[in-house]
Formats: C-alpha cells, structure tokens, sequence
C-alpha cells in the first residue's frame, strides 16, 4: 500500500495514527477522571459514615447524621463533577484567568482586579457568624479532601496545563460576589444613558425612555470611551450579566389548583455555558433536609425546598450601582475634591500573571503586568480600567460595601418553617437584589424583595452624577419594614419576571431599568385564564410559552407595507397569517425578528453612529440602538413622530420600512435559501452553550460546547435572545438556566431540570444529557421516582 498510495500512506502513518492514539488516550484519561463507581467506600474528613447517592440522571442525595458533614460532601461532589468549573470561577473573581488563557483575558482579570471582589469576600467572612462560617469551611474541606486523592483531572487541566488549587471558604464569598455581579447592570445602563445624552435630541431621548442629561450631574464632561464595550466582552466571553438578567417565578393558591395545594414554578435567566452555574442536589443532616438547585462553589440551596417551605427568585432589576464623577486635584493628581477639602485616592498595585503567546514553549515566561488600582471614599476607579482619561469615574455597589452578610441569609432559609422565619432570614441580606416567591406545606404563598437598594440624594441613579459635593451621596438604604413583599394575595397568584418588585407600591425609589412587562403580563393571563383549576402540567407548558405579546403593535405596521414582488408578497403572506408564537418550526417569527433588527439598524444608524473617529462611542451607541424595543420602533414609525426618520413625515419611514424589508429577505436567503417556506425560526435560531475555555478554540470548541436549536425571543414566557454572527445566524446566548415546579402535599412534587447536566466532565454521559430535554421542557421528578440505576459512595472517617 505504501507503494502504490505512498501520499495516503504516509497521511495514515504521520497523521490519522498519531491523532487517533491521542484521541484514545484522551479517552482513557478524561474516562478514568470521572466518579468511580468500582470505589464504593472512601475515607475523607467526615465526622460519621455519609451516603451519596447519584440517580439515573446524575443527581445527588446526600444523607448524613450531621450537616456539617452533609456540606462537607457537598463540597467533595461538586469537586468530583465540576471541579475545572470551579478552578475557572476561582480564577474569575481572582482576576487571574490570564494565567491560562493569555493575553486575551487579561481585560477581564483587570477589571475584576480594579473591582476588589475577593477583597469584598473577605470583608464579607469578618462578618459572618459562626455557623455560617462553619459551613464553609465544611464544603472547602470537602472539596480539598477530593483533591487530597490526587484524583485524575478532566481533560481541560491536562490541555491547559494548568494544576488545581486549594479551594477556601473566601474562594466560595468571591464567586457570591460574581454571582452579584451577573445580576448588577446599572453601572452599563448609566454609561449607555452617558453616551446617549451626547448624541440624541432631547426628543429622541424621551422617544426611547432615556433620561434628560442634568447640567448639575454632567455638564459638558464626556463619558469614558470603553466602559460599556467592556460589559459587553465580560458578558459573552464569561457569561456574566445581560440585558434583563432576571427570571420569573409565580406561586398560586390552592384554591386555583387541582389538588387543593399551594405551587411554585421558577426559572432562572442568566448567559448560558457549558456545564450550567446550576448543580441539582439534595442534601439531609441532623437539622437541615433541603432539595433543589445549588450554585457550584456554595454549599447551600439557592432556590427550592425543605421539608416546610419551598422559594423560588428572580432578579428585581434594582438600581444598586452609581457612577460617581471625581474631580482629581490639578496641582496634586494624588488627590480628589470632597467639598473644600482634598483626600487622597487610596492606591495599591496589582500584579498580574500572563501566560506566554502560543506555543508557550517556546516563547520563555511573558512578563506579569502591573497595575495600579485606584479607590475612593465612594469605591473603585473603573474607568482606569480601559486607560488613563481626564475624568476619572468611581463605581458605589451595594456587593462591595463592607460586612456583607448575604450568604447567611441563604443559610437560614434553608432551615426556616414558615413565612416569619423565611422572611427575617433575609433582614441583613445584601444582594444580588431579589424578588423570592413562597410557598409552604400550610398553603399560604408569599413573596418579598429582599438587599440593600439605596436611599439617593438629589438624583434617581440614571446619569453618573458628581462626588465632589456630597449632595448626590446615598444617605441610608431602604428599610426592611419598607421592603415590597405581600401574603396571601386575595386573587391567590404572585408573579414576578423583572417588571418590578411583587406587591404593592412602594415609597422608595427602587430602578427605573424594569424588564418590559411581557412576560409576566403573559404569565398572569395564561394563569387566570385556565379552564378548570390548575395542575403543575400546566405550569410545565407555561415555562415553555413561546408567544411574544410585545410584537403586536409592530407587526400591525408592518402588516401594512405594500409588497413589490413576488418574494415579499409571500413573506407579507407568513406575517398575515401570524399569532406572535416564536416557536421554532414558524417562518412568520424568523421573518419578523430578522426585519425588526435591520428596521433598528435602518431608523436609527444615522442617529446613533456617533463619529468616525470616535469608535468606541459609535459601538456603545450601537449596543443602545440592539436594545430599542418593539413597542419603541412602532413609535419612531409614526407620522407624529420624525426624529427617527429625517423629518420627512411618513413618506420616509415607509422607504426605511421597506428597505429593511429587502436587507431582511436577502439576509435569510443567504442563510437559508430562496424557499420562505425553510426559513422556520429553529433553522436560523440556535442555543449556544458556551464552554468557558474551549469556544475560543477554533477547533476544540465543537467538542467541548453545545448547540440545539431552539426558539423563544427576548420577551416570551420561555425567554432567549438572538444575537446576529455573520454567515452563523442567530445565536442564544442567554436564557433559562434550571426549571423546577414544586407543590406540597401528601406526596410533595419536585420536578426539575437542569439546562445542560450535571457533571462538566466532557466524558461524562452527564455532560449534556439534560441539553434536549431542557429546550423541549420536559421534567424529572425529585426524588427520582425509580433510580435502579443509580449507584452510591460512602465517605467514612479517616482511620487515625
């Protein structure tokens, strides 16, 4: 053969055998760093013998005498599954992903090196009291144990190079920080609101809800280039925030149910990534018997059940971040403006780890970078985040004020009983801010919002605003007492899906970023509407709604473009027939969606391009312009309204309806063909689980990252955005991240169902099993209800 095909042969002999022996040695390795099921007995440092058990599906039960040692194994389980996830959140709120991943992450390590996230965690641990503080150290101690093994990592360690570290109890505060963060995007609205006010007619800024520039807050001082650019790039490579980060959550009364008994649905919204944030676990010591969805890196349930109460969450949307202008001193750059007086900025040098440029071997050690982090009495100087500017601006966060004891309020839920007890266990609670929906085993259902949001002087918190006077200081946070939450409503449902705090009004300025009111105006219908009584079937299916009620008004408008062609009488003739479903096999939705966003792009290019040479501001403008409503581009389509259309009245923007007509047809044609009849949403539209690691890799992204298509829309019930990639279509990179219904009764129901699966192993048959089932809202039972073929490890006592 050799002779005859000596090109072929010398392809199998050089190339093919050389990779696939590396690919079964892969194998082999990641095989062999999976949970042995042969080792049914390990000695670690519990107190008594623990149980854990994994179901079918992967999940954990975890039964224990003490709970000390029920967290303990915790912490060894999330080791076992998910331990190159942990490794990556310890290096996120460390700032030292550079470390791995070079020079293209050091961005992001300075930013979380400026924003002093761990140095909050350890605030956070001074405060905390001494249960809380056990905890912890049970779950780091778990993890370490697992580690102590020196057990075979997966296969992301062995590619990276990279060995795991001890894993603390600050470790576990930091990523609770992160987790803050992912839900806090103030500071990226008020950028946007900055850049906005410098390009746009006041008229314009009333059109899109934007607030008026104040001469005492901003004067002519323009925002820092960069800022909101970088958001975006935390947002898609780490999956950390988004626009209307959020979820929903609603709880009925028995009275409206089939069986007589309270409920409680709740998803979560949050960037999707491979393995999910979220690990389902079921953990049962001497006090504590809880069920539900975990936060790898925590050792407590966030959102479920014990054996008397069940809580759901959702983001409130409240303003807990402000950005804070400073005036340096002109003779003294060391120094700020506080009144008469100057104080000096509080500085400390970081030094980040870069690893070498591809192939590192042979390029020697790249040098750290050194930074200077600079502070005032307010908090961080972000914007010497992206570059030395005149103006320097400071971030004020909730998450990062001192004493923060947010985590012990999670730990007391887990052990409350009833409301009262629910309730005061989120008195001292910082944040994330949340909505917490309720139920309990007595049928009642509840829900309060619940951190810190703050009391402002002289501004709403919109616009950045000066530091130097002190008049627009915060002077105290809203009041537990005065915190919205409500009990036993008389209509027997609660809502909640980031359109703003349950219950009734409030005095307190709480945000004016609320999510549109879609969602939850759709949830509570389909609710009041049912024939009959309601059963958690129900509910499953409420999860997976897909039916945009934001569309109407738009799709009236475009219903009345007259067609030239054809090509656009047969979209027109999809669009006349549609209900608003952005379900996947429809062709309507993909047409509409795809024609909204070059009608943005159309309308509002001239407007919001800002500069040529001022790109920074023209990418900011861009992102505000993606984020314009339906409901917003319906208006700016309007006859009275000519900002948008060069003041040509409705002769011009019925030439931009048009012309964003063709750009969408051409578009899908080039996507999909010239048959409309193939262009249904779930062929343009894809869920893209991001693997933090290996998407950046061209080619191992596909082995390690998952994608399903899909459908949903930003403000459907079962929610999903739609980012354009060129010559890819739309990519989902945010949306439900766990679904769980829960009802008490006789026998409590607890269904779940995690987006991607329970283990981050890549040979794991866990890695991505839930993926399917997830995007078609089917549900597992809690316990499961037939787990023959799970198996179980004890962890005992080391032999002293």
């Amino acid at each position: 053969m050799f002779r005859r095909y000596p090109l072929v042969s010398r392809f199998l002999a050089f190339v093919a055998a050389p990779l696939l022996a590396v690919g079964i040695a892969a194998w082999m390795h990641g095989r062999d760093s999976l949970p042995s099921r042969d080792q049914s007995q390990i000695e670690t440092g519990v107190q008594a013998p623990v149980g854990l058990r994994r179901d079918s599906h992967g999940v954990v039960r975890i039964q224990a005498s003490k709970d000390r040692d029920a967290f303990f194994a915790l912490g060894y389980a999330h080791a076992q599954d998910r331990l190159w996830q942990m490794e990556l959140q310890r290096r996120i709120a460390h700032g030292q992903l550079s470390e791995i991943f070079g020079r293209d992450a050091l961005q992001q390590d300075v930013w979380m090196r400026t924003l002093g996230l761990y140095r909050a965690a350890e605030s956070s641990w001074d405060a905390l009291d001494g249960e809380s503080r056990d905890s912890l150290s049970a779950y780091a101690a778990g993890v370490n144990a697992y580690l102590s093994d020196n057990p075979v990592l997966p296969l992301e360690f062995t590619l990276f190079g990279v060995e795991p570290k001890p894993w603390s109890e600050i470790d576990s505060l930091a990523w609770a920080k992160v987790f803050a963060l992912n839900l806090a995007g103030n500071m990226k609205n008020e950028v946007a609101n900055w850049v906005a006010a410098q390009y746009l007619t006041p008229a314009q800024l009333a059109d899109l809800q934007l607030p008026l520039p104040s001469e005492r807050a901003l004067a002519d001082r323009d925002a820092p280039p960069g800022l909101a650019n970088l958001q975006a790039q935390v947002e898609h490579r780490l999956r950390i925030g988004g626009r209307h980060v959020g979820s929903n959550a609603w709880a009925v009364a028995g009275t409206r149910m089939q069986s007589g008994r309270a409920a409680l649905a709740n998803d979560t919204h949050l960037g999707l990534q491979i393995p999910s944030l979220w690990y389902v676990a079921s953990l049962k010591g001497d006090r504590l018997d809880v069920t539900g969805m975990t936060l790898v890196g925590l050792p407590v349930v966030i959102f479920g059940r014990n054996g008397r109460i069940a809580w759901g969450g959702t983001s409130t949307m409240a303003d807990v971040q402000d950005l804070y202008l400073e005036q340096p001193n002109p003779q003294d750059p060391h120094e700020y403006a506080r009144g008469t007086e100057w104080k000096r900025f509080e500085t400390h040098t970081e030094s980040i780890e870069v690893r070498a440029d591809f192939p590192a071997a042979l390029r020697g050690p790249a040098a750290p970078v050194s930074i200077q982090v600079r502070r005032t009495d307010v908090g961080p100087v972000i914007s010497d985040v992206v570059g030395a500017i005149d103006q320097p601006v400071a971030l004020k966060w909730t998450a990062l004020e001192p004493g923060d004891t947010s985590y012990a309020s999670f730990l007391r839920a887990n052990y409350a009983t009833d409301w009262d007890s629910f309730r005061n266990a989120f008195e001292s609670f910082v944040g994330p801010a949340l909505n917490l929906v309720y139920i309990d085993s007595r049928n009642n259902i509840g829900a309060i919002g619940v951190g810190r949001v703050p009391v402002r002087g002289g501004d709403d918190g919109r616009m950045p605003v000066p530091a130097w006077s002190g008049e627009f200081h915060w002077s105290g946070y809203v009041p537990f007492e005065q915190w919205p939450q409500q009990f036993n409503p008389p209509d027997g449902i609660i809502v909640t899906a980031n359109d703003g705090p349950a219950g009734p009004d409030h005095d307190y300025f709480i945000s004016a970023d609320w999510a549109p009111p879609h969602r939850a105006r759709r949830i509570r219908a389909l609710l009041e509407a049912s024939e009959g009584k309601l059963s958690l079937d129900d509910f499953r299916s409420m999860q997976g709604d897909t039916v945009d009620t934001g569309a109407a008004e738009l799709l009236s408008q475009m219903r009345g473009v007259s067609a030239e062609g054809a090509k656009q009488e047969q979209v027109l003739a999809h669009l006349a027939q549609w209900d608003g479903n952005m379900r996947r096999d429809s062709v309507a939705a993909t047409i509409f969606y795809v024609w909204a966003r070059h009608l943005r792009e159309e309308l509002f290019r001239g407007s919001m391009n800002g500069y040529w040479n001022r790109p920074m501001q023209r990418q900011e403008l861009s992102m505000l312009s993606e984020n314009v409503s339906y409901r917003q581009l319906a208006k700016a389509l309007t006859t009275s309204s000519t900002n948008w259309c060069d003041g040509a009245g409705s002769a011009r923007c019925a030439e931009a309806m048009r012309r964003s007509l063709a750009a969408a047809i051409r578009e899908l044609e080039k996507l999909r063909g010239g048959d409309v009849d193939e262009w249904r949403w779930g062929d343009v539209h894809q869920t893209v689980y991001r693997h933090l690691g290996f998407s950046d890799s061209g080619s191992l992204a596909a082995l390690f990252e998952r994608r399903i298509v899909n459908g949903g829309a930003p403000d459907t019930v079962n929610v999903a955005n739609a980012q354009y990639r060129e010559s890819e279509g739309y990519e989902q990179s945010f949306g439900p991240g766990f679904r769980q219904l829960i009802q008490f009764g006789e026998s409590t129901e607890h269904r779940y169902m995690n987006s991607t699966g329970q283990s981050g192993n890549l040979l794991s048959p866990h890695y991505d099993d839930m993926v399917e089932p997830f995007r078609d809202v089917r549900l597992f039972s809690l316990p499961e209800t037939a787990d023959s073929d799970g198996w179980e490890t004890r962890l005992v006592p080391e032999r002293r």
